[in-house]
């Protein structure tokens, strides 16, 4: 599908693009076991050890949000670059059609099903709620990804009906992706005073992380209906050598800031500096708009480059990286609590976690694909 899965675009499986997929859901999974071990940067449904101290803040705390706020910026850019070839082979209203299906039905499901029982198994041993005690508080959680790869996609297919795409035009350059840049930090200038990066309102949906995703989905649908994309996926992402490099610098430059700007605020929270959208959070913004768009391209570029080897489990756990990534909430909080009565510092704990959650993850989401009628929504 042009979510996470989806490669019949091409008409086969691109081996850096399982591969990217399987390392960005592998990053999902070690941000969220570190948020329930070393950090306070964010809620997990297990947070029983949690036990931030200052080298685990200093170790983990800061790669975790950068991750969790610039980690998905890729799938953004390759679900719309998918969304096109589907489009295409479809039309609008079956495209639609199939997103609905394909993203809602599994966003009902995780709302539903998957999220009130991740909550039921983290809160296990401090409370005794039933389901429907969890039921009641659901909310959308990780699965604010999907809801902005519906929304994107129905914006998609809806530009398309009434308006088809243009026969021949470039794919975006330095000047196209910059400005991009400058368009996210823009829409997050406007939305942050309300609704911040890590704010929970609206069940979750994360409305401060949506200039982002729509942002990099759009880019990488341009980037599909260039007349470059018909020489191939690499082909229509911008230069690599030098241009290549400079991407990867522009990030350093833009997380430095960023990084900066964070430790500045002493004790202040950084969502009330957004908030509040003084200077710092202005600045912030423009850090976050130009490493989106700069990481996004390096990592596209670097695994382009250098993680193109196919291998059979690559292409098994790429195939399923769709359904690891709405199943690992339950499937590493249940590893958690499996693992609780070993007494050890949280640091270690957090290192033992990611060496047993990540593969286990993988190993259901991929059980799980593969069920029937299962597999052809996921």
């Amino acid at each position: 599908m042009a979510t996470l899965t989806d490669t019949r675009a091409t008409g086969t499986r691109v081996a850096w693009v399982d591969n990217l997929r399987i390392a960005s859901i592998a990053g999902v999974v070690v941000v969220h076991t570190a948020t329930a071990y070393v950090t306070d940067v964010a809620d997990w449904y297990y947070h029983d050890e949690l036990h931030p101290t200052s080298v685990g803040f200093a170790l983990f705390a800061v790669p975790a949000l950068l991750g969790g706020v610039f980690g998905l910026g890729p799938l953004f850019w390759l679900a719309g670059w998918f969304s096109v070839g589907s489009l295409r082979r479809r039309g609008p209203a079956r495209f639609a059609l199939d997103r609905v299906v394909r993203l809602g039905v599994p966003l009902a499901v995780f709302v539903l099903l998957i999220n009130p029982l991740a909550d039921l198994v983290g809160s296990v041993r401090r409370e005794r709620r039933s389901f429907l005690g969890h039921l009641a508080d659901t909310e959308f959680s990780i699965t604010w990804f999907v809801v902005v790869l519906l929304v994107a996609s129905l914006a998609y297919a809806g530009l398309r009906a009434v308006r088809p795409a243009p026969r021949s035009s470039s794919a975006p350059g330095m000047a196209s992706l910059l400005a991009a840049g400058a368009l996210i930090t823009i829409a997050a200038v406007l939305v942050w005073p309300s609704a911040s990066l890590l704010d929970e309102e609206l069940m979750s949906v994360r409305l401060g992380a949506w200039p982002q995703g729509l942002g990099l989905f759009a880019l990488g649908v341009a980037c599909g209906e260039s007349r470059e994309a018909s020489d191939g996926l690499t082909a229509a992402i911008a230069p690599q050598g030098r241009a290549g490099r400079g991407w990867g610098w522009l990030t350093v430059v833009g997380v430095v800031v960023a990084v900066a700007l964070m430790a500045s605020t002493g004790d202040e929270d950084i969502n009330d500096v957004l908030h509040t959208m003084a200077w710092q959070g202005v600045v912030f913004a423009a850090a976050y708009g130009l490493v989106s768009v700069s990481f996004t391209i390096w990592c596209l570029q670097w695994f382009g480059r250098r993680w193109t080897r196919d291998r059979s489990w690559t292409r098994k756990a790429g195939r399923s990286s769709y359904a690891t990534y709405l199943l690992h909430p339950l499937v590493l909080t249940g590893v958690m609590v499996a693992l609780s009565p070993i007494p050890i510092a949280a640091e270690v704990k957090f290192l033992l976690v990611v060496a047993v959650g990540v593969p286990c993850c993988f190993v259901v989401g991929r059980a799980v694909s593969r069920l029937p009628g299962v597999r052809s929504v996921l």
